[in-house]
């Protein structure tokens, strides 16, 4: 082997992954590729960070740079079987979208502590035996205690994508509405960080729900400060294909 430093550790870690996914939790590979390499790759994510105080580098966590390939005519979607996908698109349905979508699941939707807990129990539970997606859907839903079927649906089936746009941001009796519009087709919780005049700061989370009946909600923000600036995922911890729209007052 040639590999050394930083590749050594690389493909190191991918394969003693491997011992988790598949080895242990038995997906079936050959037609689900996305629980076999996709997991191993979510979780070298984290053990990349926790090695030797953080030597090596991940940008995984860094989502927005899937965007490329989410907005290609040519992308396909996880749930194509691996031997009947262009070979170009495999690494991207095969390893680093799903493990985007588990990221974005524990970072994002879930948080931490909810995800570990459902992540763990998946893997105790199902371990030495045969999971089908649906058995690893629904029990990160039991466990986590959250529908997720819009998640699983938009994000490992099919080409939809991400593109959460703040529309307008007006004064009204005192307080502001803050108008955001699901111009993707997969919904998402909306997380805005709200700047006022004084430069103070406001998190407002909005859950999932809110697009349940449409693609347009206007949130009452209540305050006797001026709002200076609004932007939704700030972080940018979310694979959104469409950045330009982030904003309020746009920064075209």
């Amino acid at each position: 082997m040639e590999s050394k430093g930083e590749s050594l550790w690389g493909v190191t870690d991918h394969e003693f992954g491997h011992n988790w996914f598949p080895m242990i939790v038995g997906s079936n590979e050959r037609r689900y590729a996305w629980m076999d390499e996709g997991f191993n790759t979510f979780i070298n994510h984290y053990s990349t960070l926790a090695f030797n105080n953080q030597e090596y580098p991940s940008s995984l966590d860094q989502t927005r740079n899937l965007t490329n390939y989410l907005t290609k005519e040519t992308r396909e979607g996880i749930d194509n079987y691996p031997d009947v996908t262009n070979l170009r698109n495999l690494g991207y349905t095969a390893y680093y979208k799903p493990a985007v979508g588990l990221i974005l699941l524990r970072e994002y939707i879930l948080g931490e502590e909810r995800f570990e807990n459902a992540f763990k129990s998946y893997i105790k539970t199902w371990a030495f035996k045969h999971p089908q997606p649906s058995d690893f859907f629904n029990h990160m839903e039991n466990v986590a205690g959250e529908n997720l079927a819009w998640f699983w649906k938009g994000w490992f089936y099919g080409n939809e994508n991400i593109d959460i746009a703040i529309e307008e941001v007006k004064e009204y009796q005192g307080n502001y509405i803050i108008t955001v519009v699901n111009q993707g087709e997969i919904p998402m919780p909306v997380k805005l960080e709200i700047t006022f005049e004084d430069n103070s700061t406001k998190t407002q989370i909005l859950p999932v729900e809110i697009w349940q009946r449409t693609d347009k909600w206007d949130y009452l923000l209540e305050t006797d400060k001026k709002v200076k600036k609004v932007q939704f995922d700030a972080q940018k911890q979310v694979p959104d294909v469409n950045a330009a729209n982030d904003t309020w007052p746009s920064e075209k």
